[in-house]
């Protein structure tokens, strides 16, 4: 299949043809002259369902073999390598027949719409760029985020100990339930609304209003930043990176 999906003056059609493309580039195949999507075309059309099997339904009235009927499910799911060759063919030869028919549909439905345009020149060819962004990556610097981290770790516990100390005693401050009772119970400050706990909120927006009020809460706006900051992304992305890559590799959804 090599030679006629790398052929730049054959046309081809797909449904999802990122995801299809991506898999084809592990394998060293570089898909040229994608000229139709169905799922991008259903989603300018405003289709609420994008997957193929739903589209067939609602648009051809054809109710497609669900996968679980190949691979099962649960504890008893098989790969995709173990189904037997005629039933995975008859599935891939479904999935084809129905992104033909509806690509016929949908490509009059893009033009009654005065949707072609965008379609032809911004969506269809932003495809294989977002491949390209996708299996390159972002490359780290480790080291940098690890000295980030230990240094936002040493403010943090600075902070905290200045949060004790205004309060009188230790207690967890990443517990809204603590926090709410320290605030508004002990230490008497204004409450604003519940939360859906029972216990008075203590988000953001609150605590801004209080800042004026008593000096706990400024050290502890900055503590939830930098908390949020040292947490979700300085340690967390070295995680992320791909081994085989040495990057940290994203997906770009063109659609909802």
């Amino acid at each position: 299949l090599k030679p006629p999906l790398e052929d730049t003056s054959l046309a081809k059609l797909a449904h999802n043809g990122k995801y299809d493309m991506t898999v084809m580039a592990e394998y060293g195949v570089t898909v040229n002259n994608l000229t139709f999507d169905t799922m991008l075309a259903a989603y300018l059309t405003g289709e609420q369902s994008l997957g193929l099997k739903a589209l067939a339904f609602s648009k051809l009235g054809i109710e497609m073999t669900p996968i679980i009927a190949l691979i099962g499910s649960g504890t008893k799911q098989i790969s995709m390598s173990q189904v037997d060759v005629k039933q995975a063919a008859d599935y891939a030869c479904a999935d084809a027949d129905m992104t033909l028919r509806l690509a016929e549909l949908l490509d009059a439905e893009l033009h009654q719409k005065g949707l072609w345009q965008l379609f032809s020149e911004v969506e269809v060819p932003l495809v294989p760029v977002l491949v390209g962004m996708e299996r390159n990556g972002v490359a780290l610097d480790k080291e940098l985020l690890r000295q980030m981290s230990h240094r936002l770790g040493e403010q943090l516990v600075k902070l905290e100990a200045e949060i004790y100390s205004n309060v009188g005693h230790r207690f967890n401050i990443n517990s809204p339930r603590q926090l709410s009772s320290v605030l508004f119970e002990e230490l008497k400050l204004p409450p604003s609304r519940k939360a859906k706990s029972g216990f008075f909120s203590t988000e953001v927006s609150v605590l801004e209003g209080l800042r004026s009020i008593h000096p706990m809460v400024n050290d502890l706006l900055e503590y939830r930043h930098l908390f949020k900051l040292k947490s979700t992304y300085i340690d967390a992305l070295p995680s992320l990176i791909i081994p085989k890559t040495g990057r940290v590799h994203t997906s770009f959804n063109q659609t909802r």
